[in-house]
């Protein structure tokens, strides 16, 4: 069991050791792919990323996840005006794609969800109008969604585009004339692929931004790299994110209680320190070249305090909202998962925020659950980032609703995810029972399932997640692969422990624990 336990640690210095490397590593997107092979395809051509895009299309007609609804019209949108191009209106996939869409409206009514995938409102409208333009028939309005776009470009109106923010971001949702004033050092806009293919084809014969497009194709062609696809015009949907990918692999560590490790120590000390070079007075962004946001100032803050370093509690003030904490002062849906990580930043700097603790348990659903918000589909994500955030700060009585929601969404096997158990949304759930554990609020009836937990994560011939595991959110779900792995391993790590202080530390414990199949 040492060596297990030996190798996964291995495993982490070698993860830990990489994070930010090569801009971070991100998951291939549907939506930025199809946007750069119909905007601004690679110099091989786009049949290779056009066959990939064909291959994406599920049996329903349409692209992207089937349990994250929402997050399946841009995408569809833009694989369809893509095939359409390429292969012509009457081919089989732009037909089954438009069906889809129109049975998509449905979901679109007001008032629309706080979960909506980033920058939706100002993508889905002119994607639907150049569809309209090329004659593909769409009998679907979206009016509520047009009608928040419209509302969104006001505000757009107000505040002024500037490079590194969430305006350049979108740029292909609004933008018509190429100019200089939003690329940035990386060479793109908004470190969106999607955003640099459309300025791209803006700039398309403009002799005096020919530096800046050959700037803009090495970003594509350096964007696609990371994916891990292979496949030329295959991208993420954000790139570069080395700052993310920093933030949350090492608050998951701290999490997990092995941001201190002795085996740690010394990749994580390199790490920590470059994040603390990188934290400005406004914060941290999930890039240097973007701007700081909530949600990665208060994962390197939570670090920060938990090594008794500076915390930087002045920078995640600036993103106190009301009674909670946002993302971006002037976006439209509020995260509890923000308020949630801003929270235990405080709280282990020797702060706290009465009314930002209000405001968490007030989000808290009837059945104790947290549901998923707009950077995380995984309710059992958000729940137990809410329980790690209210403990020692909230009635005990909340504390136990959300146990109880966690075991109540807990398979037979021990684990949790869906449609199929995932070490990911396991490892989710893991940390958040032990790290109440360690506090002392752990429920005592909650061992035996934290202990089946456990066994699942441990069991020696259980596979890691594959690609097709997605849980964070942007403008579609992706996988930030770095974080995803740190996370499940770290969890993995956490709960041979977690058996080992049970003495429940063996392989045959361990497959007794968890033989029952995994199903729902």
């Amino acid at each position: 069991m040492e060596r297990i336990s030996a190798l996964l640690l291995t495993d982490l210095r070698f993860l830990i050791a990489d994070l930010g490397k090569d801009g971070g590593l991100m998951g291939p997107s549907i939506y930025d792919t199809a946007q750069v092979l119909r905007l601004a395809p690679p110099e091989e051509g786009a049949d290779a990323g056009l066959e990939w895009l064909l291959a994406q299309q599920r049996a329903d007609g349409g692209w992207g996840i089937p349990n994250v609804p929402l997050a399946r019209t841009v995408p569809t949108l833009a694989a369809v005006l893509t095939v359409a191009a390429y292969l012509g209106r009457a081919h089989p996939a732009v037909q089954r794609g438009l069906r889809f869409l129109a049975e998509q409206e449905a979901l679109w009514t007001d008032p629309l969800p706080d979960d909506l995938p980033a920058g939706v409102e100002l993508l889905a409208p002119h994607l639907l109008d150049e569809a309209a333009a090329l004659g593909l028939a769409i009998p679907a309005t979206y009016a509520p969604l047009r009608a928040l776009g419209h509302r969104r470009r006001a505000l757009l109106a107000q505040i002024g585009p500037r490079p590194g923010t969430t305006i350049a971001h979108s740029w292909e949702g609004w933008g018509t004339t190429a100019g200089t004033e939003l690329l940035d050092p990386a060479g793109s806009l908004g470190l969106s692929p999607a955003a640099t293919a459309a300025w791209l084809r803006a700039a398309r014969g403009r002799a005096d931004l020919r530096a800046e497009q050959q700037a803009a194709q090495r970003y594509l062609r350096r964007a696609a790299s990371v994916t891990g696809a292979g496949v030329p015009g295959v991208v993420p949907t954000v790139w570069p994110i080395a700052r993310f990918e920093q933030a949350f692999a090492l608050y998951m560590l701290l999490i997990a209680g092995l941001l201190d490790h002795p085996a740690l120590r010394d990749v994580v000390a390199p790490q920590v320190a470059d994040m603390e070079r990188a934290m400005r007075p406004e914060g941290l962004g999930f890039s240097d070249w973007f701007a700081p946001d909530g949600d990665d100032t208060a994962a390197a803050c939570a670090v920060f305090a938990a090594l008794g370093l500076p915390t930087h509690l002045d920078a995640l003030r600036r993103f106190a909202s009301g009674d909670r904490f946002c993302t971006w002062h002037g976006e439209l849906q509020p995260a509890p998962s923000v308020t949630s990580h801003a929270l235990h930043a405080l709280r282990l700097a020797g702060g706290e925020r009465r009314e930002s603790v209000a405001y968490l348990l007030g989000q808290q659903r009837p059945d104790g659950r947290w549901l998923g918000d707009k950077w995380n589909r995984s309710w059992v994500y958000t729940t137990g980032q809410a329980l790690i955030a209210l403990s020692g700060q909230a009635p005990q009585a909340s504390i136990e609703r959300g146990v109880a929601a966690l075991l109540v969404g807990q398979r037979p096997s021990g684990a949790w995810g869906e449609p199929h158990p995932t070490g990911e949304e396991t490892a989710y759930a893991v940390l958040a029972l032990c790290a109440l554990q360690r506090e002392g609020q752990l429920p005592a009836g909650a061992l035996p399932a934290l202990e089946r937990a456990a066994a699942w994560l441990a069991r020696p011939e259980r596979a890691p997640d594959g690609e097709d595991v997605i849980y964070w959110l942007a403008k579609e779900p992706y996988r930030p692969q770095r974080v995803a792995r740190i996370c499940e391993l770290a969890a993995t790590a956490l709960a041979w422990e977690t058996l080992r202080r049970n003495d429940r530390y063996t392989i045959a414990t361990v497959s007794h624990l968890a033989t029952a199949p995994d199903v729902a």
